[in-house]
């Protein structure tokens, strides 16, 4: 099943809560050219419980009005009608999950999505450049998607869920692609285009957890989300202070995208403890204990100063052991292993790892991937704007294979326009996972240089073999994925041809 037909099918399985009655009636019209605060408010009166809360949040400290809201009306006049679906839902979002039973505890579900959302609407307020109460809404609903997962997917989620924490903190969408094959912030993102939220919101939940590899139709859903991203690490210190990487993160993006210094950044979030606990009171939903903002930062920045003198501890007594012959050693080392032009590794690293990888004593059961890659249109380029334009595709392409990778796996250009992958890899489904990764993100690339700009494809011969199980040489096995990548361009190129040992092939 590919993965817009998996989305379909999750955003309409009758076993997932949507907004009822007043709340999507609200939802449509307020997506209506025609919309009115009028009628806006005529429908929400219908609903007692609703119309309570509503004006319980208006008049709260998290809004700070001078004169309360007596009415809807006043309260959907002061909202306006964007930020008045916004809060409809929100509040709505308690009673549509009021019987669902999701394997996360809801305490820190809740904790960070309204923690969040307290977070993304301050900022946006800050910022002054969007409307608060819809950030605020976009942040509570952030990751309705990981307990839609969990509710449409159990077992496979029960394998996400299993992972050790300090995965999940940084690479849970993987994780979710990996076993469920697609991930929580996509399927909030579909959610969001279900009940009449703009596209540019949906695009920013979308990418909130990594903003700079998203796909938007302006640069303000960018920067929204980025904020997403900033609110999401706020919350989460909630849950785990401890978290000194986090914070130093948190901190780092603050700087360079809401020019905050970190003292400006401790000043924002420590009035936010008391508007969580607010807003988790209206919603009617138990957050568990919320400790200030001014303990967890303190927490967390002593559990930074600890790592970091630490580590110059560590960097000192290295420092004093180094010496002339080890600089020359690494100099060496560099200039025999590194391709120059690309910074990946060269073919002569690459074969010497095969060589280790398979070598005779090598009997582990993990499963080996080895990706050989052909780039197309190379040639087309190079010719037409020059060597310097073709040199500056291959940089980029190196570029890109190793954010597409894992620090630990190896990235190396054979040759020419070849290059080769080895990467240490659960099971089959994973390789493809990789290879296919790789093939969208060079396929995505658009080279620029001195005004001129071009595109390449890549075929690739993706092999998967357990060392353990085979004594076939690694050389003969690379020469098995050339052979892949030449099934490939013969099938007319820009595509992936899988084989595993023994032998079976596939072209995706």
């Amino acid at each position: 099943m590919n993965k817009k037909t998996l989305l379909d099918s999750i955003v309409r399985n009758p076993k997932i809560p949507s907004p009822a009655g007043v709340a999507l009636q609200v939802l449509d019209h307020a997506s209506r050219p025609d919309c009115s605060i009028d009628k806006l408010s005529d429908l929400i009166v219908v609903d007692p419980a609703l119309s309570v809360k509503i004006l319980q949040m208006v008049n709260s400290a998290v809004f700070g009005l001078s004169r309360p809201a007596t009415s809807i009306q006043r309260a959907v006049a002061i909202l306006g009608i964007k930020s008045a679906r916004s809060l409809v839902l929100s509040l709505s979002l308690p009673q549509m999950y009021k019987k669902s039973a999701p394997t996360e505890d809801m305490k820190t579900y809740w904790l960070r999505s309204v923690g969040g959302a307290i977070v993304a609407r301050d900022l946006a307020k800050r910022m002054k450049i969007r409307e608060p109460d819809d950030d605020m809404a976009l942040a509570l609903l952030r990751d309705i998607g990981a307990i839609i997962l969990q509710q449409c997917m159990p077992a496979e989620y029960q394998k996400v869920a299993a992972r050790p924490a300090e995965e999940l903190l940084w690479d849970q969408c993987r994780w979710e692609e990996h076993y469920c094959g697609i991930d929580h912030a996509e399927v909030s993102a579909a959610l969001l285009m279900e009940w009449h939220f703009p596209a540019d919101a949906s695009q920013a939940v979308r990418s909130h957890h990594d903003p700079e590899a998203g796909i938007y139709t302006s640069p303000a859903s960018k920067d929204r989300a980025y904020a997403l991203q900033f609110a999401t690490m706020a919350s989460q210190l909630l849950v785990t202070p401890e978290q000194a990487t986090l914070y130093d993160k948190m901190r780092a993006i603050g700087q360079a995208k809401f020019d905050m210094s970190e003292k400006e950044m401790v000043a924002f979030l420590e009035p936010l403890s008391d508007r969580i606990k607010q807003f988790a009171a209206v919603m009617q939903v138990d957050v568990g204990r919320v400790d200030d903002y001014q303990t967890v930062l303190a927490r967390a920045s002593e559990e930074l100063m600890y790592l970091t003198v630490s580590s110059n501890l560590d960097q000192q007594r290295t420092h004093e052991q180094k010496n002339q012959a080890e600089t020359e050693a690494k100099k060496w080392r560099e200039e025999a292993l590194v391709d120059p032009l690309t910074k990946a590794y060269n073919r002569r690293y690459f074969l010497s790892r095969l060589r280790e990888v398979f070598g005779v004593e090598n009997t582990t059961r993990s499963r080996i991937g080895i990706l050989f890659l052909d780039l197309d249109g190379f040639k087309i380029l190079n010719d037409k704007f020059g060597h310097r334009f073709g040199d500056q595709v291959l940089i980029d392409v190196a570029s890109s294979l190793r954010e597409n990778v894992r620090p630990k796996d190896v990235v190396a250009r054979f040759g020419g326009d070849e290059f080769c992958v080895l990467f240490e890899v659960v099971d089959e489904e994973g390789c493809r996972i990789v290879a296919d990764r790789i093939w969208k993100a060079i396929n995505s690339l658009t080279i620029r240089l001195d005004g001129q700009e071009g595109k390449v494809g890549v075929s690739i011969g993706a092999l998967l073999v357990c060392p353990g199980e085979t004594t076939i040489a690694g050389e003969t096995l690379l020469e098995t994925a050339d052979q892949a990548m030449y099934r490939a361009k013969q099938s007319g190129k820009n595509r992936v041809h899988f084989l595993t040992w023994p032998l079976q092939s596939e072209v995706a």
